[in-house]
Order: structure tokens, then C-alpha cells, then sequence
């Protein structure tokens, strides 16, 4: 798994992402979008070549909205894989997903 940075901006997330490696892939894409964060600025992650993904996969999610939020900018997130969509869902976070799409 890596966060690969496409452009400025621009990142895709590869890979699988899950509970072995949850912890690592947060840090090193936190490390990697700090680079990129302004405040009103937008980053965009691409979901779609994530292979494997589980809640944890979320929870990165998350903190990554977060970690933009207090920086002052934005992350919005394509291409998200159907399944971890619907597992949104079911914990209830995909309104929070939904407002961080970069669609």
C-alpha cells in the first residue's frame, strides 16, 4: 500500500488497507498530505485503486478529513469502491464521506 502523489493536490491511494497496516499507511499519508495542506485549499484522494478495504480504511479516511480540516483546507475523496461504501453506511459515517466526495 502507499498514498502516491499524483500532482499537487492530487493523491491516489494503493493498494489494500487494513488492520495490519492501518496505523503506518495514516502516518505515512498524513506526512505525505501535510505537504499539501493550505488553508482553503483542496486535496484529492482517489480511492480507486485500493484493492482491499475495511473499516480501518475508513477510519484513515477520516483522519485524513480531519487532519485538512484543522489545517484550514479541504480532502475530498473519488472513486470510492462499492463495498466500502456501503460499509459506510452501515457505521453510519457515509454522510460524512458523502460531504467529503470530491464528486
Amino acid at each position: 500500500m502507499q498514498l502516491e502523489r499524483l500532482a499537487p493536490g492530487h493523491f491516489s491511494l494503493n493498494g489494500i488497507v487494513n488492520f495490519d497496516n492501518a496505523v503506518e499507511v495514516e502516518s505515512e499519508g498524513r506526512k505525505l498530505l501535510e505537504k499539501d495542506i493550505s488553508p482553503d485549499g483542496v486535496l484529492k484522494v482517489s480511492l480507486g485503486n485500493l484493492l482491499k478495504g475495511d473499516s480501518s480504511t475508513l477510519s484513515v479516511c477520516l483522519s485524513w478529513i480531519r487532519l485538512a480540516q484543522d489545517k484550514g483546507g479541504h480532502l475530498c475523496l473519488s472513486d470510492m469502491p462499492e463495498e466500502l461504501a456501503a460499509l459506510a453506511k452501515v457505521c453510519g459515517i457515509a454522510p460524512i464521506l458523502q460531504e467529503n466526495s470530491c464528486s
